[in-house]
């Protein structure tokens, strides 16, 4: 990440050790990645269960304003467990 990039949150400059980049907007935010400095956080990470992946998002995407509606979850199609029914054609 470049030194000249600004938050998409608050505006200010962000660096490399304390910036991501949001995976909805692609935009990059202030992110405190270590929990023993003091840091400025301008959005949230956490662990996607489904793709065991992190996963980034600034605090404009987490409110609404500037993410796209999430996919709709995919249909779970379970197989039939009893005998087929055929109609008797006439």
């Amino acid at each position: 990440m470049a030194e000249d990039q600004l938050c998409a949150v608050c505006g200010e400059a962000v660096g490399g050790g304390n910036a991501s980049t949001c995976n909805s907007c692609g935009l990059p935010f202030h992110l405190n990645q270590r929990n023993d400095q003091e840091g400025k956080d301008c959005g949230a990470v956490w662990i996607d269960e489904q793709h065991l992946a992190l996963e980034f998002a600034c605090q404009r995407c987490l409110d609404g304003a500037g993410a796209p509606q999430a996919p709709p979850r995919p249909r779970v199609r379970r197989p039939r467990t009893g005998p087929r029914r055929y109609r008797k054609r006439s």
